[in-house]
């Protein structure tokens, strides 16, 4: 990973080699440059669980769509099962209002019925009976219902990546850990070993980034995978402790208050590559801050067209959002180049 006093010594060897080579040749008029030029062409559009406002979340058909429609970067979550299987689902149980039982797995079963039960609880074989298209998620009504959809590996994803030939395409996978400290320490080192080795032999490691709010588990993921591309996940000031005595179980250990109460200052300092605040708490100055820091700046979950607007006035690099269409046609209209879209 790149640590801060790298990019400091980078940067100030660059200023001191431009000083010297403008005392050596004469002035020459400079090509004019926005400072949006960057942003223009790399400019992030993630689709959230797949793009969950238009399709049912974390399907693949969801995925699918969004490769086919055009995104920079497939955002997904994952949690273990109790026959340590990874799977692409955002919550800690099998939600009754998005998945319905049909059969137990095995005659006599006795987890069975298994919706509202914990993932980690359940085997695999257990998830994929139910039926997590059955009905459109209430608050989404444009939500197109992929009927039948059952929980995917995230094997699967990646065979979805590469069978669409999507090699521009970025994978953000989130290590869905639900006790953050010593109380969670065991899952969250299991969920993490098995979604990095996923990744390293997957052959999509260079395009992936992982993300969390356990910071604990992206400080293992930097311990056995150094490569990988580490996002901050954030909830706001409350959640990091800004103000709150003690260390935070939530920032692995770190205490908020000793980097000025700065969600950017923190993550520069455990030597991560992104911070991914909530959109209410992401202000020009935590953006230029993060910037000043050599942070990309993606924050989380970005809907309203005039929030998504907003946001890109304000600096960001990219969005995670629920409506990845609206997201491209508001690129479009900024003049942004847009996502290549990827068919079979």
């Amino acid at each position: 990973m790149r640590s801060i006093l790298i990019k400091t010594a980078v940067t100030a060897a660059l200023s001191t080699a431009m000083a010297a080579a403008s005392l050596a040749t004469p002035a020459v008029a400079a090509e004019p440059r926005h400072e949006d030029d960057d942003r223009r062409s790399s400019f992030d559009l993630q689709s959230h669980r797949g793009g969950r406002g238009e399709w049912t979340e974390e399907s693949t058909a969801a995925f699918a769509h969004s490769l086919e429609l055009g995104v920079s970067t497939l955002e997904l979550d994952t949690h273990l099962t109790r026959d340590d299987q990874v799977v692409v689902w955002h919550d800690d149980v099998m939600t009754a209002s998005k998945c319905a039982d049909t059969a137990p797995a095995f005659v006599g079963d006795p987890a069975f019925p298994y919706a509202n039960d914990r993932v980690r609880d359940l085997t695999l074989a257990e998830i994929r009976t139910m039926d997590c298209g059955y009905q459109q998620l209430p608050g989404f009504p444009s939500q197109t219902v992929i009927a039948g959809n059952h929980v995917a590996l995230l094997q699967d994803v990646f065979a979805l990546v590469l069978d669409h030939h999507a090699g521009k395409v970025r994978l953000n996978i989130e290590t869905k850990v639900e006790v953050a400290g010593p109380d969670g320490t065991d899952e969250m080192a299991a969920l993490t070993r098995r979604v990095v080795g996923e990744i390293q032999g997957s052959g999509l490691a260079s395009n992936t980034t992982v993300q969390s709010f356990d910071w604990a588990s992206l400080n293992l993921t930097r311990e056995i995978a150094p490569d990988l591309a580490l996002v901050a996940l954030s909830a706001g000031d409350d959640w990091l402790g800004v103000g709150a005595p003690g260390m935070s179980p939530n920032l692995g250990g770190i205490d908020i208050d000793s980097f000025d109460g700065s969600l950017a200052q923190a993550a520069a300092a455990q030597g991560y590559d992104v911070i991914s605040p909530n959109f209410a708490s992401a202000t020009p100055a935590m953006i230029a801050e993060a910037h000043s820091l050599g942070l990309t700046v993606i924050p989380w979950t970005v809907n309203e067209a005039a929030d998504i607007s907003g946001l890109m006035d304000g600096g960001v690099d990219g969005i995670i959002t629920d409506y990845p269409t609206r997201a491209r046609q508001i690129m479009a209209d900024r003049g942004l180049k847009l996502p290549r879209a990827y068919t079979r």
